[in-house]
């Protein structure tokens, strides 16, 4: 099982109970000014702590490889999951309500899969707040209008 520390507490015991999608944030990721979407997630853990995460869209198809690669044995069940057909949906979608409710559908089909998948340390570390995370939760910007398209520019790299 997990074995990583999530806000002072071992994920051993921890689950995701809930997740919900607000909204979209566009930043640039480079000098160059490229931008990346990124959604972002208000999580609700098992011990009633909440967190707010931004993930993009390759992160979403990272956690289906990764899940497929811890579970090599359960790998044709996996790609007829859900899971597949919900990146596909999130990729095709054509306006972004549409993508937000498909992310938001994707999530939940992963954290109420069977435990042997939505409690794995693969799930569980997909969830917990990641370093672009914490810059945004520090940044006034933070508080923006979910559906907002004005670009952040985060770092200077």
């Amino acid at each position: 099982m997990a074995s990583a520390v999530f806000e002072g507490t071992s994920l051993v015991n921890m689950f995701v109970r809930g997740c919900w999608v607000n909204g979209i944030r566009r930043l640039i990721v480079s000098r160059r000014g490229d931008e990346e979407e990124f959604f972002e997630i208000r999580t609700e853990w098992s011990d009633r702590s909440v967190l707010y995460l931004h993930r993009s869209f390759a992160d979403l198809g990272r956690l289906w490889q990764r899940l497929r690669d811890a579970f090599p044995e359960d790998r044709p069940e996996l790609a007829r999951a859900p899971l597949r057909q919900g990146l596909i949906a999130i990729k095709d979608a054509h306006d972004i309500e549409t993508r937000l409710n498909e992310v938001e559908k994707l999530l939940k089909i992963i954290i109420s899969m069977p435990c042997k998948y939505s409690r794995s340390e693969v799930v569980l570390t997909f969830f917990e707040r990641s370093p672009l995370d914490q810059v945004l939760k520090n940044d006034n910007v933070h508080k923006i209008q979910p559906n907002s398209q004005s670009p952040v520019k985060i770092s200077e790299m």
